[in-house]
């Protein structure tokens, strides 16, 4: 099957975080209790790039007249059934983190699987702003 193959491929490309604690993430106690487990692993974002199925872009509407050039990179959690399930600023304009937030939560990617079974994925989603547009990775 293609998609078992695909993801036996990218574990390769995955930095693993197996197991790891990641108790300064607010949602991941809550994340534990839905998805039953707290085994994850972190891949890279271009691989999780291929897998996104649905992404939605900010609205950018009210920074059309301005000259906002900034990257906002956030740390995302995505949970079994490929839902993002958390999105934490790490990095970039703290004016842009709630609306990158809002939709990155939007975002839907195919499940990751690990030895055919699917698996929480901690990964990264960067939003550019430029001059009143933003592209997404």
């Amino acid at each position: 099957m293609k998609l078992t193959t695909l993801s036996a491929g990218l574990v390769f490309l995955a930095t693993f975080a197996y197991g790891q604690n990641t108790a300064g993430w607010p949602c991941s106690e809550d994340l534990t209790k839905t998805e039953g487990d707290n085994h994850r692993i972190r891949v890279n974002v271009s691989v999780t790039e291929a897998m996104a199925q649905k992404k939605i872009l900010p609205d950018v509407s009210d920074l059309k007249h301005t000259k906002t050039d900034s990257t906002v990179i956030l740390r995302v959690l995505i949970g079994k059934d490929g839902a993002v399930r958390c999105a934490d600023p790490a990095q970039g304009d703290p004016s842009l983190f709630q609306r990158s937030a809002d939709a990155a939560k939007q975002w839907r990617f195919q499940p990751y699987l690990l030895s055919g079974q699917p698996i929480i994925v901690e990964t990264t989603i960067e939003f550019t702003y430029k001059k009143g547009k933003v592209t997404a990775r």
